[in-house]
C-alpha cells in the first residue's frame, strides 16, 4: 500500500510524532493509513505550488482564443457608431398613486382587500 507514495510521505505518516498513530487507535485500519497518506501528499503538493507561486514555468491552465479578433474600426464599420444600440430615452418617473385612488381601488375590489389582509396576517393564499 505504501509503494504508491513518495518516501517523504511514508516517513511522515509512519513517524509516531507526526503520523497516523497520533490520530487513530492502534492498530490503524488500512483506510485510515491511506487517508493520512493522501492528506500528507495533498499538503506537499500545495506547499510546492505556493513555493513557485507567480513563476511562469508552468503552462497556462486556459489558453486564449486562437481566432483573430476584429479591430475597433472594423467593428464600427460593421455595426455602426453605437454598435446597434439605441440611446436610452429618459422617461418621467411614475408618480405613486394617491391615497384616494388606493382606497377607491380596494373599495371596488373587496376580494383583493381580503387577500391583502390574509397575507399581512401570515396566512397562506
Amino acid at each position: 500500500m505504501f509503494e504508491g507514495y513518495p518516501n517523504e510521505v511514508i516517513v511522515y505518516v509512519s513517524d509516531p510524532r507526526t503520523g497516523v498513530q497520533r490520530g487513530c487507535k492502534w492498530p490503524p485500519t488500512i483506510a485510515e493509513i491511506v487517508a493520512a497518506c493522501d492528506r500528507r501528499q495533498g499538503e506537499l503538493v500545495k506547499a510546492e505550488r505556493f513555493k513557485t507561486w507567480g513563476q511562469r514555468n508552468e503552462p497556462a491552465l486556459l489558453e486564449g482564443p486562437k481566432e483573430e479578433r476584429p479591430t475597433y474600426e472594423e467593428l464600427i464599420a460593421k455595426y455602426g457608431e453605437n454598435f446597434g444600440l439605441e440611446k436610452e430615452q429618459k422617461r418621467e418617473p411614475e408618480r405613486a398613486p394617491s391615497w384616494d385612488s388606493i382606497t377607491s381601488y380596494y373599495r371596488h375590489n373587496p376580494e383583493r382587500m381580503r387577500e391583502l389582509i390574509r397575507l399581512t396576517k401570515g396566512e397562506d393564499v
